[in-house]
């Protein structure tokens, strides 16, 4: 359906909401963690969502532990925000939250990945329907331990026709960690941003 494509023009503005949305996050993690983070430029992508899959596949390494940890927003714009992170930079975050070696077991990075989450979906999507005066509010997260990212089902293609994918790498280098971050929305929301983001153009 064209109507779920966007134009050059609604491409850009999104681009620059999220870089706005994105520098937020990335301030709010730093402060959590006392650490410098490096969050990309968001990548912005519309694809079909049973092609969901292969796209996590190519940005992500084979045969690896990965934490996936889903949180849905609801509003004038709906969808689901989706933390990817492989076991090894999860372990990493709790020894910078400063849990022990000894201590942390998968219960215990279950709790952290959920904090995480929490923090960049209320950092993101918070700050990017402030930007499109579109209030949403959040279910709470929920999180899984993945044995690759193979295992992520095509899940999400019975909510969704088209998925705009919102993806940022979440870097600390010093301490060796790395996740993806993800915005999927509704078919419907996409209709929705596109008349927002219109209203932003036509106000420009």
């Amino acid at each position: 359906m064209s109507e779920l494509i966007l134009n050059e023009d609604e491409q850009d503005c999104l681009q620059e909401l999220m870089n706005i949305a994105y520098g937020s996050a990335t301030a709010s993690i730093t402060e959590i963690l006392n650490a410098h983070a490096e969050l990309g430029i968001p990548r912005i992508k519309i694809i079909n969502a049973d092609e969901l899959c292969d796209y996590l596949k190519e940005e992500s390494e084979d045969n690896t532990p990965y934490f996936a940890s889903v949180q849905q927003f609801n509003g004038e714009i709906t969808g689901e925000n989706l933390f990817i992170i492989d076991k090894v930079s999860a372990k990493n975050i709790a020894l910078q939250f400063g849990l022990e070696e000894d201590e942390i077991d998968d219960n215990e990075l279950y709790d952290i990945i959920l904090e995480i989450t929490n923090i960049l979906s209320s950092a993101t999507i918070s700050k990017f329907s402030q930007e499109l005066d579109a209030p949403v509010s959040f279910s709470p997260p929920s999180v899984d331990l993945l044995e690759s990212i193979i295992s992520l089902d095509n899940r999400f293609s019975k909510d969704y026709e088209k998925i705009i994918i919102v993806s940022t790498d979440i870097n600390f280098k010093e301490q060796n960690i790395k996740g993806q971050f993800l915005i999927l929305t509704t078919d419907e929301s996409i209709l929705t941003i596109k008349k927002l983001l219109n209203k932003i153009l036509d106000e420009l």
